[in-house]
């Protein structure tokens, strides 16, 4: 008994020699470790869309002064950020298209105080017979504040200078009324040219997407 045992043994050591000697032989591998953590990552810079009001004019404080807007801004870098959009009269007799960019004073798009300059076009339909065309260019100093986890309110004020044409149809005549000839004519115009420097104020609510 004792030597069957002793074989046992023996074939027992002879088969697992091997096996040790594979498993000396590989080196272990290292468990794969996750990718360290970056600290400070760099910021989503998301596009948004904005939808406001502004002032028009301050001939009065009428509704008719005031314009709603829609704007989409796409920031450029952490500072930087350019939006266009269009704009229509409360009382739907002027529209019109805006476009400018934003300079954000925290490094952070729709957040904190920033510095805009923006120019737009307004054509005013306000009469049959007179037609109005603004160009204006205006300077703004704001401060956006985050409400939620996508929303923002932004509130900016500034000085902006315009160029407003007016151009008015001259009523025809009585004498030209009787002939024919001189109703199919071109009526006579008159054209007007203004530069006004008024106050401009901004008021959106801004959705990042």
């Amino acid at each position: 008994m004792n030597l069957s045992a002793r074989r046992v043994r023996a074939l027992a050591g002879l088969v697992s020699a091997p096996m040790l000697a594979h498993a000396q032989a590989v080196p272990p591998v290292a468990p794969h470790s996750a990718p360290p953590a970056v600290h400070g990552g760099t910021q989503r810079l998301s596009s948004a869309a904005a939808l406001g009001v502004h002032s028009l004019s301050v001939d009065s404080v009428s509704p008719a002064s005031m314009a709603f807007i829609v704007d989409i801004e796409q920031p450029l870098s952490p500072f930087i950020s350019v939006f266009a959009g269009g704009h229509v009269g409360v009382n739907l007799k002027a529209t019109g298209l805006q476009a400018g960019g934003r300079i954000y004073l925290t490094g952070k798009p729709f957040q904190g105080p920033f510095l805009s300059v923006q120019g737009d076009g307004t054509f005013f339909d306000s009469d049959e017979d007179v037609s109005k065309l603004r160009a204006s260019v205006s300077g703004l100093v704001g401060y956006s504040q985050q409400l939620g986890k996508q929303w923002h309110i932004a509130l900016a004020g500034g000085a902006g200078f315009s160029h407003l044409r007016q151009e008015t149809e001259l009523p025809r005549s009585a004498t030209c009324t009787l002939f024919s000839w001189c109703l199919l004519s071109q009526p006579e115009r008159t054209v007007e040219t203004t530069q006004t420097l008024h106050p401009v104020v901004r008021l959106t609510a801004v959705h990042r997407f």
